[in-house]
C-alpha cells in the first residue's frame, strides 16, 4: 500500500510529466534528435553527416499535418531544404542550425511554391540559430536555381525572421520578391568571404510586396548590407513600350523572382561593421512609397546610402525618410566604379528627408549629400546636419553638392565644426558643372553593360546625364552655424530661383554666397545674418 505522501507527490508531478511529453506526442512539433537526425556536423566549419533527406521529409509533412514546427536542437548539414506554408523551424541557440554542403549550388531555403506573381506560401517563421552558405564551394548562379542565396523566397505572405544569424552565403543572405507582412528582427549577417566578387547583399528585396518590417540588422556585407532593389535587372521595355519582367534576366535573378511595386517599408535599427555599402534604394520604373529608415550607425568603405535609378530609366520614389543617420567610413575602398559618398541621390522623387545626419572626423572628402544631374525631386529636406572635423586641412569639397533639378531644397538647424583648422575651406552647399569623374566612369562601364546593337547604357546615365544644369526654384537655408567653412554657398553652374538665407552665425566665413561663372540666382532674401 502506498504511503499519502508518494499519492500526493505523484498528484503533484503530474501535470509536469505531461509538459514535458507534449512535444513527442504532438505529430506538428517535432525535435530534429528525437527524429534521428545525427546532429554531427558544425555550423561555422561544416562536416558531418548529410541529414537533407530526413529533415526534408519532416518539412514536407506540413501540407497534410495543417502546420508544422521543426526543433533544430544541432547543427544539420544539407544540401538545401524547401519549406511549405504553415512551417515553423525554431533553432534553440546559435550553436545550432544549418550548414549547406559543398556544391549544393542552391538556395539554402526556398519556399515550395516560387512565384512571381500570386503567393501559395503562407505563414513562414525562422526562429534563431545559424544559418551558413558555404560560398567558398558554391557557385555564384545557376540556370536552375538563380542565384545562390541564403534564404530565397518569391511569392510569400507572412513571414517572420527572428534572432538569425546568416554568414557566408555566396550571394545575398535574404532574398525577397513578391512577398506581403514580412518581418525581420534581430538579425545578424555576417558575410567577409569572397570579398573580391560582387552580389554579396544582405537583405535583398525586390517587388511587388508591401509591409515590411526590419528591426535591429548588424553585421558585414561585402555589397549592400540591405538593398530595396524595386526592379532591379529584372525589368525593361517591351517593343510597345510597356514595362514587364525582362526574360533575359530570369536566367541570373531565377524564374520566379518577381517585379511591381514596393510600399510600406519601416527600418530601424542598421549596425553596419566594416560594409563595402550600407543601404540601397533602387527604382527603374515600379513604385517605392512610404519607407522610413531610422538609426542607421556604423563603418563602411565605399557608399554609405545610394538612391538610385538602374540603366536607362529616371525612378519613381514617393515619400522616403531617413533619420540618425551615423555612418563613418573607414579602411582601403572595395569598389571604385564611382566615387565615395555618405548620401547619393538620383532619379525622380516626389519628398525625401534626411533628418539628423552625423559626420564624425571623416577619412577624405567625400560629399555628405551628392544629388546627382539626373535627380528631379519635389522636395528634399535635410533637417539637422552635424559635422566634427578635427583635421588641420579640412578638404575643398562640399559637404552637400547640388547637382540635378529640385523644386524646393531645404537645408536647416547645420553645425560644422573644425576646431584645429588652419584656414577656412569648401562650403556648406555648391553647384557644379564638374563631371569629369562621372565621365571616367561612363567611358570605363560602357564597354561592360552595352549590349551589341543597344547603344549606351552607362551606369548611371540618362539623356543629357553629363551636361545638364543645376535648376533649383527655391533653396532655402537657415539656423547654421559654421566654422571653417569658406562659403555656405558656392554657386558655380545653373539656377537658383529664389534663395532664403535666415539666421547663419558664420564667423569664419569669407563670403556667404560666392558666385560663378553663368550661374544665376534670381531672387535673394535674407534676415538676421550673424
Amino acid at each position: 500500500m502506498k504511503s499519502p505522501l508518494t499519492i500526493i507527490t505523484a498528484v503533484l508531478l503530474a501535470p509536469l510529466a505531461a509538459l514535458h511529453a507534449a512535444p513527442s506526442s504532438d505529430a506538428r512539433i517535432i525535435v530534429a534528435s528525437e527524429a534521428g537526425a545525427k546532429l554531427d556536423s558544425d555550423v561555422t566549419k561544416g562536416g558531418g553527416t548529410d541529414d537533407t533527406a530526413l529533415i526534408q521529409g519532416i518539412l514536407d509533412r506540413a501540407p497534410k499535418l495543417g502546420s508544422l514546427k521543426l526543433i533544430v536542437d544541432g547543427p544539420i548539414l544539407v544540401t538545401g531544404l524547401t519549406v511549405h506554408s504553415n512551417t515553423n523551424i525554431e533553432c534553440l541557440n546559435r550553436a545550432c542550425g544549418f550548414y549547406l554542403a559543398d556544391n549544393s549550388n542552391r538556395p539554402l531555403i526556398i519556399n515550395a511554391t516560387p512565384q512571381p506573381e500570386g503567393r501559395d506560401d503562407w505563414n513562414l517563421s525562422f526562429l534563431g540559430g545559424t544559418y551558413n552558405g558555404n560560398a567558398e564551394h558554391q557557385k555564384h548562379s545557376t540556370r536552375e536555381h538563380g542565384w545562390t542565396t541564403a534564404f530565397a523566397l518569391h511569392g510569400v505572405e507572412q513571414v517572420l525572421f527572428r534572432d538569425v544569424a546568416i554568414t557566408n552565403s555566396r550571394t545575398f543572405a535574404v532574398y525577397l520578391t513578391n512577398w506581403r507582412r514580412v518581418v525581420l528582427e534581430n538579425i545578424y549577417i555576417n558575410l567577409d568571404h569572397i570579398p573580391t566578387r560582387s552580389n554579396q547583399d544582405g537583405i535583398h528585396v525586390q517587388g511587388p510586396g508591401e509591409f515590411l518590417s526590419i528591426r535591429n540588422v548588424q553585421g558585414r556585407a561585402w555589397d549592400d548590407l540591405i538593398a530595396l532593389n524595386i526592379d532591379d535587372l529584372l525589368g525593361d521595355w517591351d517593343s510597345e513600350g510597356k514595362f514587364g519582367r525582362d526574360p533575359a534576366s530570369m536566367k541570373l535573378f531565377g524564374s520566379a523572382a518577381g517585379i511591381g511595386h514596393v510600399t510600406d517599408v519601416d527600418i530601424d535599427g542598421v549596425v553596419a561593421d566594416d560594409c563595402a555599402q550600407v543601404l540601397r534604394i533602387l527604382s527603374r520604373a515600379s513604385r517605392l512609397d512610404r519607407v522610413s529608415i531610422r538609426n542607421v550607425k556604423g563603418t563602411y568603405r565605399d557608399f554609405g546610402v545610394w538612391v538610385t535609378p538602374y540603366l536607362r530609366e529616371g525612378g519613381n520614389i514617393g515619400r522616403l525618410e531617413f533619420e540618425n543617420i551615423d555612418l563613418r567610413p573607414v579602411g582601403p575602398r572595395g569598389y571604385d566604379y564611382v566615387p565615395p559618398f555618405l548620401f547619393w541621390i538620383a532619379g525622380k522623387m516626389e519628398q525625401v528627408t534626411l533628418k539628423n545626419i552625423s559626420s564624425h572626423a571623416p577619412v577624405d572628402d567625400r560629399p555628405l549629400v551628392w544629388i546627382q544631374p539626373d535627380a528631379k525631386i519635389d522636395r528634399l529636406r535635410i533637417d539637422g546636419l552635424n559635422v566634427y572635423d578635427p583635421r588641420k586641412e579640412p578638404g575643398h569639397a562640399p559637404l552637400i553638392r547640388a547637382d540635378g533639378r529640385i523644386e524646393l531644397l531645404q537645408v536647416r538647424d547645420v553645425v560644422v565644426q573644425r576646431p584645429k583648422a588652419q584656414s577656412p575651406a569648401g562650403s556648406l552647399i555648391a553647384t557644379s558643372m564638374d563631371r569629369s569623374a562621372l565621365r571616367a566612369f561612363m567611358d570605363a562601364r560602357a564597354g561592360i553593360v552595352t549590349p551589341p546593337g543597344k547603344g549606351r547604357r552607362g551606369w548611371p546615365e540618362g539623356n543629357g546625364y553629363l551636361t545638364s544644369q543645376p535648376q533649383i526654384q527655391r533653396l532655402q537655408i537657415s539656423d547654421v552655424v559654421a566654422d571653417g567653412l569658406e562659403h555656405v554657398l558656392d554657386h558655380q553652374a545653373g539656377t537658383i530661383e529664389t534663395l532664403d538665407l535666415r539666421d547663419l552665425s558664420i564667423p569664419t566665413v569669407t563670403k556667404a554666397v560666392h558666385q560663378g561663372g553663368e550661374a544665376k540666382i534670381s531672387k535673394t532674401h535674407e534676415a538676421s545674418p550673424k
